[in-house]
C-alpha cells in the first residue's frame, strides 16, 4: 500500500511510524504540514496515496483532502483521549500508563471515529 505520512514535525513518533510501515512492506511518502494547505494538497496529488496517516499533526487536514482520502490521526495519550495536549496532561497528572488512539480526520479536531 502507498501511504503518505503528514506531520508537523519529523519527530521520533513520525520516524517510528515511517519505519514500522516500511518494515511491513508499504511505500511511504512524508510531507511536513507547515500551515500551507495548498502545499499539502500538492503533496497529496503528487503522492496519490491509498491512505494518509498523521502521526504528529498540530494543524487540521483540509476538508477536501479528508473527504477524498482516508486520513487517520495518531493521537498519543491516555487510552481513549482525543483532546489537545494529552501528553502534557498525562505527565502533569502523573499517569502511569498511556497509549495511542487512532481516529479519522473530520472537521472538528480530534473528534472523528476511533479506529484503534
Amino acid at each position: 500500500m502507498h501511504i503518505l505520512l503528514v506531520a508537523s514535525a519529523f519527530n521520533s513518533l513520525t520516524q517510528r511510524v515511517l519505519t514500522e510501515l516500511q518494515d511491513r512492506g508499504h511505500t511511504v511518502g512524508v510531507e511536513l504540514a507547515l500551515g500551507n494547505d495548498d502545499a499539502l494538497r500538492d503533496a497529496v496529488r503528487l503522492h496519490a496515496p491509498q491512505l494518509i496517516v498523521a502521526p504528529m499533526l498540530t494543524t487540521a487536514i483540509p476538508e477536501d483532502i479528508w473527504t477524498a482520502h482516508t486520513c487517520l490521526i495518531v493521537h498519543p495519550g491516555p487510552p481513549g483521549d482525543r483532546g489537545p495536549s494529552s501528553l502534557d496532561r498525562t505527565l502533569r497528572d502523573g499517569a502511569e500508563s498511556w497509549g495511542v488512539t487512532v481516529l479519522a480526520a473530520v472537521a472538528e479536531m480530534d473528534a472523528g471515529d476511533v479506529w484503534a
